[in-house]
């Protein structure tokens, strides 16, 4: 018996005996009398009103972000910026000494939204054939986190002219990600025995101006990925963008037409 049979079944066992049944009662078998034209029209008109409220409701519970067309945005290259690191290895080593010299690391990373076919798309930086990231990158010891993940944009995506001056509008911090231990294993909140975390990583949602200037490193590809894409595909992404969609889910899309 199928699971829509089996629910059929018990509904039909719930049902009333032939009892006698008062006049005034009515059911699912006996029709209620016709509704007057006035009554039906009320009704829609609270109905509309009920979801015109909902609306309201929603709009100002909800953070607003316009999101502009990727046609708008202009995009050239500029001289490679060079990983410090050829391996994951190699890159956890670095971290273990700086460790030692500064503390925990801050990191600081931006979301960048543009839309292509009505739908939220996310700028993301491609090293390789394989490995994608969120523009951003280390703090110096003491520096502020909006200051600092300005100065990383500018070296990531900036034009390296006075005539393009960039306009980075950073916004709320969705998201904050701990690193344990010397390993790439991180999680959206600090582990209670982990007293003394390697790194802290803050993610920042930064609001693009209608039209910007963007120049890429020679060596690196920047990729418009929709967040259709990035949810849950944790292979293909890793744990911390592949939920960035869920980190949005609060936020509501203005998509402005170019």
């Amino acid at each position: 018996m199928s699971s829509c049979d089996r629910d059929h079944s018990q509904r039909l066992s719930l049902a009333p005996g032939p009892t006698q049944r008062p006049s005034n009662l009515v059911s699912a078998a006996t029709p209620p009398p016709p509704a007057t034209a006035g009554a039906r029209q009320g009704r829609r008109k609270l109905a509309d009103a009920g979801d015109k409220e909902e609306e309201k409701m929603v709009s100002s519970s909800s953070p607003v972000v316009n999101v502009y067309p990727l046609a708008n945005y202009t995009f050239g290259t500029k001289e490679p910026k060079m990983e410090k690191d050829t391996s994951v290895a190699d890159r956890l080593a670095r971290m273990k000494v700086n460790y030692m010299k500064e503390g925990m690391r801050t990191s600081v990373e931006a979301i960048l939204l543009v839309q292509e076919h009505n739908h939220p798309h996310i700028l993301l930086l491609q090293i390789g054939n394989t490995f994608c990231k969120l523009p951003g990158g280390r703090l110096k010891p003491g520096e502020n986190e909006i200051e600092g993940l300005k100065r990383k944009l500018c070296s990531k995506l900036a034009v390296n002219s006075p005539s393009f001056p960039p306009n980075w509008q950073v916004g709320e911090c969705v998201a904050v990600w701990w690193r344990p231990n010397f390993e790439t294993v991180m999680y959206p909140y600090c582990p209670p025995h982990i007293t003394k975390p390697k790194e802290c990583k803050k993610l920042f949602i930064v609001h693009l101006s209608e039209r910007e200037y963007f120049a890429v490193p020679r060596n690196l590809k920047l990729l418009a990925v929709p967040l259709f894409e990035l949810y849950d595909n944790v292979q293909r992404y890793g744990p911390v963008i592949s939920t960035i969609p869920q980190q949005l889910s609060r936020f509501q899309f203005n998509m402005v037409s170019s």
